[in-house]
């Protein structure tokens, strides 16, 4: 056998064409032909795992219970396949079953799981492959799964807690929708025809919700099909990148609202980095998979620019002193210490605490915080209610004393 070169990548000989007897041809042609055979047949196979299995959804909790059970498994000294196919026979969703059952067989043929769960990005995000890649070249698979299951559920809690903090008012505001359109749909046209029939002048504000009745009454079609369009609109608009990506940066310029976001982005940014680092990744890499683990686009663009000046050798705390209004000064200092003392990833651990608690606190208060403004929203709607029909009532009294 001759070489030619060395290959790049490994620095190990490449073989070169060699001349071949009239009896290797046939064998070589023929081995080409299997090859062939069996790249075609994986592709259909893919092709046809890929339309048969995307006909579900698993929420966040399904992706935690898996890695969290399957991490345990492994612990306990089960080996992969084995873990995969009791997890797949447990698993209650039937879309995540057949996902599980799908890469116990991909392993079981030597396959391995990162590489298999690349067939199902809309189940395993980028963060989780790498992950588990990470895991499976250091031999601590298990430890990788369990830091991804830490951080989902610290995800899920969070969800919770901002579901929780918005339900009051989001009811309250319902509430009062549905009062405004009861009186308008049953008590003021009532009014309305009490005015006409006693030939008395309408007051300013019947007469504005006349105006209103008479055009959904006469345009109402045209009105909604119009709004709906409109909403149509609205949604394709923001979801092109540039300018979902100005909705974006708008909003941190909103007074507590941006900095809740801010924060929230810091909380996920700084644990994920974390978990990624101690997996093993290298910065730029953990920097590039951490941006698209970011709901923010603003603060996703922001942190791959950091990526690309990491890779420049630029370091991490002078790529955030460059953008101030994002990255606090206290973040920056400790990440300065960190790379300084080699402790990031312990440094970044505690930057995610700082904000969660941060977080939490304001979740926590968020009722207290937002009930003033309820109150004077609530006390505007009364008062116009009681305008809008207490006003009429007595100008309809009047009128029949004269």
């Amino acid at each position: 056998m001759k070489y030619l070169g060395n290959n790049q990548l490994n620095n190990t000989p490449k073989p070169s064409e060699e001349i071949l007897s009239k009896e290797e041809v046939p064998v070589k042609k023929e081995t080409q032909s299997i090859k062939e055979s069996f790249v075609t047949k994986e592709k259909k196979a893919k092709k046809k795992n890929f339309f048969k299995f995307r006909t579900g959804k698993v929420n966040l909790t399904g992706k935690m219970f898996f890695l969290d059970n399957l991490s345990t498994m492994l612990k306990a000294g089960l080996a992969l396949t084995p873990a995969l196919e009791t997890l797949a026979k447990e698993t209650k969703n039937k879309y995540l079953q057949k996902v599980i059952t799908h890469l116990r067989d991909r392993v079981e043929n030597g396959q391995l799981l990162s590489v298999s769960m690349k067939e199902y990005p809309d189940v395993f995000p980028e963060m989780i492959i790498a992950t588990v890649e990470v895991g499976e070249n250091t031999g601590m698979l298990a430890d990788a799964l369990g830091n991804l299951a830490s951080i989902l559920k610290a995800q899920k809690k969070l969800r919770s807690k901002v579901i929780g903090a918005m339900m009051y008012p989001v009811i309250v505001l319902i509430a009062l929708l549905g009062v405004s359109i009861f009186l308008a749909l049953f008590v003021f046209p009532q009014l309305v025809s009490i005015f006409e029939d006693g030939g008395i002048e309408l007051p300013f504000v019947l007469r504005a919700i006349r105006a209103v009745i008479d055009i959904m009454e006469n345009y109402g079609g045209f009105v909604l099909i119009a709004f709906f369009i409109f909403l149509i609109c609205l949604f394709f608009i923001f979801k092109l990148k540039k300018p979902k990506l100005s909705l974006h940066k708008f909003l941190l310029k909103i007074p507590f609202v941006g900095n809740l976001i801010k924060e929230l982005s810091l909380t996920r940014f700084a644990g994920n980095l974390n978990a990624l680092l101690v997996s093993g990744l290298s910065i730029v890499k953990a920097f590039e998979i951490v941006a698209k683990t970011l709901n923010n686009l603003y603060y996703r663009k922001v942190v791959q620019e950091i990526s690309t000046e990491l890779a420049k050798g630029v370091s991490l705390a002078e790529a955030m002193t460059q953008r101030p209004k994002l990255f606090p000064s206290l973040t920056v200092q400790l990440c300065q210490i960190g790379e300084k003392t080699g402790e990031l990833d312990d440094i970044l651990k505690k930057i995610a605490d700082y904000y969660q608690e941060r977080v939490d606190n304001v979740l926590a208060n968020l009722s207290s915080i937002i009930e003033p403004v309820l109150l004077i929203l609530v006390g505007l709607a009364v008062g116009f209610i009681a305008i809008s029909v207490i006003g009429p009532m007595y100008e309809l009294t009047l009128s029949f004393g004269e």
